[in-house]
């Protein structure tokens, strides 16, 4: 099939893809390639941090966004493009979040597409921006429920696959999440730094976790999230 790319196994499948939407005609080896970003397709983990987990009354802090084969970077609530008057009014941000998520082919979370997503698209339609386009989406958290009769936290399924690890999770003190948007500059600035370490420690915990489940052939497809079509 033209569409489908240039090796055929012996299974019936393919060993490599032109597009992903036949990703499903995958070799396990292949599969494996694309989700590992060893393939054309590129590949980005992201996790958000807000100060509620409703966008009604919560607003965006930072978004961390790490290439699977590039660098790392924080869009961040402080930075001077994304600062509006209204404290409430993070459109901007949200707007920027979006548009780096979609210069990538997959994208990939943890609980990304019932929380990190959906609240992204509320704080950018409020401020009168689209809601992100359609893309290729793997959520680790239910790619590891359908899988594992375990918790489904990121740092008890770090704990229980990769319980030696050097970089796990941190928590946050409740008054910082108020700090945050509060009106002391220097408290600010430090609940904002912590707020960056913690979202950022949790992308390379995802990237890990998401490697180790990807290479055990926990993610078997690779399905379109919610969005503009």
């Amino acid at each position: 099939m033209k569409y489908v790319a240039r090796t055929e196994s012996v299974l019936g499948t393919y060993d490599q893809i032109d597009e992903l939407r036949f990703f499903n005609k995958l070799t396990d080896d292949g599969k494996y390639r694309v989700l590992s970003g060893n393939d054309k397709f590129s590949v980005a983990f992201f996790d958000i941090e807000a100060t509620h987990l409703k966008a009604n009354i919560g607003r965006i802090l930072c978004c961390t966004i790490q290439d699977i084969n590039g660098p790392m970077q924080t869009l961040s609530c402080l930075d001077r493009r994304f600062k509006k008057p209204d404290v409430y009014d993070d459109s901007a941000l949200a707007a920027a979040i979006i548009k780096k998520l979609e210069s990538f082919d997959i994208i990939v979370g943890w609980n990304s597409k019932e929380f990190d997503v959906k609240f992204i698209n509320a704080r950018a339609m409020r401020g009168g921006h689209r809601a992100k386009l359609a893309q290729f989406h793997v959520d680790g958290m239910w790619s590891w429920r359908s899988k594992a009769a375990a918790w489904a936290g990121l740092a008890n399924v770090q704990k229980l696959i990769n319980p030696d690890a050097e970089v796990v999770k941190t928590s946050i003190e409740w008054q910082q999440w108020m700090r945050a948007i509060g009106w002391d500059s220097q408290l600010r600035q430090q609940a904002v730094d912590e707020i960056i370490d913690h979202c950022e420690r949790d992308v390379l915990v995802l990237e890990e976790v998401y490697l180790q489940i990807a290479s055990a052939g926990a993610i078997r497809s690779l399905r379109k999230d919610g969005g503009v079509m």
